[in-house]
């Protein structure tokens, strides 16, 4: 007797329901999925007990007929492809016809729809139709899940409380909300509004809805038009440093997962230890891009994946830091209309004003420090038209030779002393291994016997002594498999050759290194992620003093 079987066809749809439905918020994600295809304009969720004793969504889309009705059922029943050519030109959310097949196999359900004309009422338990009747419902569809995995009772233990499934159906209404702000979102739990998103003109708009002032404030909208590509979205200022979980990814406006994505905006602000806001809506022509991956539909796949992905980073750099990087220097005292650069400081292209350094008087501030002045002979201040920015001279300086070295720019400056050094084993292997990079840095070394080398010169703008530079092998010993790296090497250097914390700098010394520090293509997070400057508006002071 053979040991292999086929599976019986209810035992199959089982299986199948649960590779699309997992929890309720599945369910609300594949009917609103129904309702948008269905050119809804307005669509109202009400759920009990997180989902999971019931989840109804009525939308006013274009309906169905019986007929349409009772197909929409069957496994493999949809109305947005009808060959295997048409997978490939897929503009609608839905497209496999198995979502609702799938919740009705787990669940009891009814299903009242109109198409303006006819009106049908249809009632079944667990993929079984118990009942069709003649509903007087206007044009649109109503559906009820009730009791989700009622037949499944291992997988429905594995649901968590009513609370966390809520707090996901939440997030889900949020996620199709902002890429839809002509619709209006309305969500009830057990007769409690806890979501309600009318329709507005425009995603901004939307965004202002949902989200927090602080995040909102900080989002800047860019958008690029390449060919068939299209990058829109909004995306946090690089001195944005708050907590946040602002991070959406859409593919032709379909909320995806795209790790690629993901790892490509972070690495474009540079690996910051705060993760930047961002919504992204990435529109390419439907030929390229696979949307059939899996049948949640939440995984995409770009045809030509690192095209976007360059495209992407360039967007980043040149739109978000480029427009906020900059800040430009008064050269009349007491005239705030002059915007003219310093002489001397270099500016990356595209820059415009964002903030002007309002230059002190000695009687003003009864100091003569120029426009800046030292706290600890660690953090410069500098007043603004609108506060006042706080930088980190240690950071500050850091990124400059960071980002001069990874532009290919040191040619090393000699050392008036040379410095020796007596390196352990260890060190010395992690000296022959990077020595040809660190001389592509501009550091020059001599080499004696015993482990011994002296070093001559050391990158541009590096202000260190030998005390500040001993360590620095074995520290890129530390760096393992890394230490052919490039980046990470020009991390190692930057952080030891840098202005130490402590080190007191005269107020020339403190322009010039502003200067070069917004003449930088990211001046707000160091190499290694940590903020440069801090930025106070008056507003914000204002509020820490009681004042509003």
């Amino acid at each position: 007797m053979s040991r292999i079987k086929i599976l019986p066809p209810h035992v199959r749809d089982k299986i199948a329901a649960g590779e699309v439905i997992v929890r309720p918020a599945s369910v609300v994600k594949e009917l609103i999925e129904n309702s948008l295809d269905a050119q809804a304009q307005r669509i109202e969720i009400e759920i009990e007990d997180g989902g999971k004793r019931k989840c109804l969504i009525n939308d006013d889309g274009v309906g169905m007929n019986r007929e349409d009705a009772l197909l929409a059922l069957e496994r493999y029943g949809t109305s947005k492809i009808e060959s295997v050519d048409d997978i490939e030109h897929i503009i609608t959310y839905g497209f496999r016809g198995e979502a609702l097949a799938s919740i009705t196999q787990i669940a009891q359900f009814e299903l009242e729809t109109s198409d303006g004309s006819q009106g049908t009422k249809i009632e079944g338990t667990a993929g079984t139709i118990n009942g069709v009747n003649d509903s007087q419902r206007p044009r649109g569809t109503k559906i009820k899940i009730s009791n989700i995995f009622f037949n499944l009772p291992a997988r429905r233990k594995f649901l968590k409380s009513a609370e966390w499934e809520r707090r996901l159906i939440v997030e889900l209404i949020k996620t199709y909300a902002m890429i839809t702000p002509h619709v209006t979102f309305i969500l009830n739990d057990s007769e409690r509004s806890i979501v309600n998103l009318f329709a507005v003109d425009s995603m901004e708009n939307r965004l202002k809805m949902v989200l927090p002032k602080n995040i909102a404030d900080a989002l800047t909208y860019v958008e690029r038009n390449m060919g068939s590509v299209q990058i829109s979205g909004f995306f946090s200022r690089p001195d944005f440093f708050e907590r946040h979980h602002f991070n959406y990814i859409y593919v032709n406006s379909r909320p995806v997962k795209y790790p690629r994505i993901y790892r490509t905006i972070i690495g474009a602000y540079q690996n910051p230890k705060n993760m930047p806001a961002f919504l992204v809506n990435i529109q390419v022509d439907p030929t390229c891009v696979d949307v059939n991956i899996h049948p949640t539909k939440s995984e995409v796949k770009f045809k030509d994946e690192r095209y976007i992905l360059d495209l992407l980073t360039q967007i980043i750099k040149k739109e978000v830091f480029r427009t906020t990087a900059t800040v430009y220097y008064e050269t009349k005292q007491n005239d705030l209309s002059t915007q003219q650069k310093r002489p001397g400081a270099t500016y990356p292209p595209g820059s415009f004003v964002q903030e002007h350094i309002v230059p002190y008087t000695q009687e003003e501030t009864k100091m003569d420090t120029g426009e800046f002045w030292q706290l600890h002979n660690t953090y410069i201040l500098a007043q603004t038209k609108s506060g006042l920015i706080i930088v980190d001279q240690h950071v500050a300086h850091e990124r400059i030779i960071y980002e001069s070295i990874m532009k290919g720019k040191q040619d090393g400056q000699r050392l008036l002393f040379p410095i020796t050094l007596e390196l352990t084993p260890e060190e010395y292997r992690a000296y022959k291994n990077t020595k040809p990079i660190l001389k592509q840095f501009g550091v020059e070394f001599k080499e004696f016997s015993a482990r011994t080398i002296v070093i001559d010169s050391l990158p541009t703008y590096t202000q260190v002594n030998r005390e500040e530079i001993v360590g620095l092998f074995n520290e890129i010993n530390g760096l393992g498999n890394l230490m052919k790296q490039k980046s990470e090497l020009a991390k190692v250097l930057a952080c030891r050759s840098a202005i130490k914390a402590g080190q007191k700098l005269s107020p020339g010394e403190m322009q010039d290194l502003i200067d070069k520090l917004f003449a930088c293509e990211n001046p707000y997070t160091c190499p290694h992620g940590r903020p440069i400057i801090l930025k106070f508006s008056l507003e914000d002071l204002g509020v820490r003093f009681g004042r509003e």
